[in-house]
């Protein structure tokens, strides 16, 4: 009996910080260390996580054994990974990966880069359009996030759709948890009627059209929270958040629970996404979500969500306003929201991501 090839993880992305690319990549590998455990140990490849030794933020896994190096860069990823990776599988998850790795799968998160309100410096912006469509080519697969993702990816060349499969996000991360039972208290915002933002400079995250909403005057006395940046960072892109406005900062997976379970509504504004997953979180934490119909939002909340313009601010005072005056509708959307986010999950992705891995595994490379 032939032995299963071995799989490399790139673990580069260890090297940053916990971001929504990265909180994928690390929880898909951690889906996969659980399905290889539940393999016999005659049928189970070998698997290796190649990262940094300093990254202080790798999870502890059954099977996947570690691989430390001194540098995880971009020299390290396009020279010294493929080489050490060359007897087996490559499994690339947080968009870059190694060109000269034949043997190899990326998942590309969606097709932003293309866009100028993207919020990547103009040389990334450039040099993701440059090497993206290479990484499509020249790996025996390709992942992404959602259906819309696949299209965007195929419809400008970065990669033929027919080559590329679908692994959407999980969301019960969120679940793993306990609520912080003191955040709402510490924002002053216990009791209080709030709707939550996850605030961003980029342009296609549309903080604007909210802000707008809520100078109108009309949603008082419920408060606009915005999760993440600072008044400044927005102001300094550009933006104007309306008097009133509560910043809660970053928070972690406990505090954004608790902030989301007492929230009248998170909104969701963006023009476009690959996949979108704090609606998911929010509908999980028993938050009905507004959202604009952009991107893959639709795809991903369906019918559990109520839409508003992109640009309309009229449409999220009216959609907020329904919130407030119109508990037994909230309240549908509560149930059908958590019974639509409970189809995404991490074991489910990781599942799929391993069904790809064994096809690959079993066929020849040309």
């Amino acid at each position: 009996m032939t032995a299963p090839l071995p799989i490399y993880f790139n673990g580069k992305f260890y090297s940053g910080g916990l971001n929504g690319v990265h909180r994928v990549a690390d929880r898909l590998i951690r889906e996969c260390d659980r399905e290889l455990a539940r393999l016999p140990e005659d049928e189970r490849p070998d698997a290796f996580l190649m990262t940094s030794g300093k990254a202080d933020w790798v999870p502890d896994l059954q099977v996947i054994k570690r691989r430390n190096y001194t540098r995880t860069d971009q020299i390290w990823e396009q020279f010294v990974l493929p080489f050490a990776a060359r007897s087996g599988i490559l499994v690339n998850l947080a968009n870059l990966a190694p060109i000269a790795h034949r043997n190899k799968i990326t998942m590309i998160h969606d097709a932003q880069f293309l866009f100028s309100d993207c919020g990547y410096p103009a040389r990334q912006r450039l040099g993701y359009r440059w090497l993206t469509p290479m990484l499509g080519r020249s790996s025996r697969a390709t992942l992404t996030v959602s259906e819309f993702s696949r299209r965007m990816l195929h419809q400008f060349s970065v990669v033929n759709e027919k080559q590329t499969h679908v692994i959407a996000n999980g969301a019960d991360h969120i679940l793993d948890v306990e609520e912080d039972p003191g955040v709402r208290a510490r924002l002053g915002i216990e009791g209080e009627s709030y709707a939550v933002m996850f605030g961003s400079p980029k342009g296609y995250k549309n903080n604007a059209t909210p802000f707008a909403a809520f100078a109108d005057g009309r949603l008082s006395p419920t408060r606009l929270v915005i999760v993440g940046p600072e008044r400044a960072q927005l102001e300094a892109a550009g933006l104007t958040p309306p008097d009133g406005t509560i910043f809660a900062g970053k928070l972690n997976d406990r505090e954004l629970k608790g902030v989301l379970a007492g929230g009248l509504a998170i909104l969701f504004p963006s023009r476009t996404e690959g996949f979108g997953l704090p609606p998911l979180e929010a509908m999980l934490c028993g938050c009905p979500v507004l959202a604009s119909p952009a991107g893959a939002i639709p795809e991903v909340c369906a019918d559990a969500a109520i839409y508003a313009g992109t640009d309309r601010p009229g449409e999220w005072i009216e959609a907020i306003e329904i919130m407030r005056s119109d508990p037994q509708l909230r309240q549908r959307k509560i149930a059908e929201g958590y019974a639509r986010a409970a189809r995404f999950t991490w074991s489910g992705a990781g599942a799929s991501l391993m069904n790809v891995i064994h096809a690959l595994a079993g066929e020849k490379l040309q």
